[in-house]
């Protein structure tokens, strides 16, 4: 890691706790970066910006000929995060300032082999289904924090469970999980096209 990522790292976790950003905690960049690794994919998306650290963690962990596309809508925290990217001369990484329900619709389809959603919890359902349509056949999601704030995502609970969509649930800190589902499990386009 060079040493302005890992100094950016550092202060975008001060920052963070100072001003109660939601960053994703060290021991759940590490488990991702290893899952990032393991599956090397080519285009990885995130939904949910905020300052960039996870994007900058996530960066570390992508081939050299891969990419990665954030969507963030507070326009406070995409500037910041493109500051943040531009200092640390990271070139795998384009930032999107809107709003991702809208702009998901427009992305390539079928072109992100792995899409991580960590944005307005109560929006998850929505950003999945938006999601699915630009997915690889063997894409993966990866949702965060669904055990800490489970009851602002009953919806997207309902759904998988009314769908049956199979899900795998990893312990990734003391306090939460993370989710992956595989985009070849999720064969129901006939129930919501």
């Amino acid at each position: 890691m060079s040493q302005i990522i890992a100094l950016t790292l550092k202060n975008l976790k001060k920052i963070g706790i100072e001003h109660e950003i939601p960053n994703i905690t060290e021991e759940n960049a590490e488990f991702l970066k290893n899952l990032i690794s393991e599956r090397n994919p080519q285009h990885m998306l995130e939904i949910g910006t905020a300052n960039g650290y996870s994007a900058l963690h996530f960066s570390l962990a992508l081939s050299e000929s891969s990419d990665l596309v954030t969507i963030e809508q507070a326009w406070n925290m995409h500037t910041f995060a493109v500051e943040n990217f531009k200092n640390c001369k990271v070139k795998n990484i384009t930032a999107i300032w809107w709003d991702a329900k809208k702009i998901l619709p427009k992305l390539r389809m079928e072109y992100f082999d792995l899409i991580y959603i960590d944005a307005m919890k109560k929006e998850y359902l929505e950003y999945f289904l938006a999601s699915l349509t630009i997915a690889t056949a063997y894409a993966v999601f990866i949702i965060d924090d669904v055990e800490k704030f489970r009851d602002k995502m009953e919806d997207f609970y309902e759904w998988l469970h009314d769908n049956q969509i199979p899900y795998k649930i990893e312990k990734t800190d003391i306090d939460d999980s993370i989710m992956i589902i595989e985009r070849k499990d999720v064969v129901l386009w006939d129930k919501f096209s």
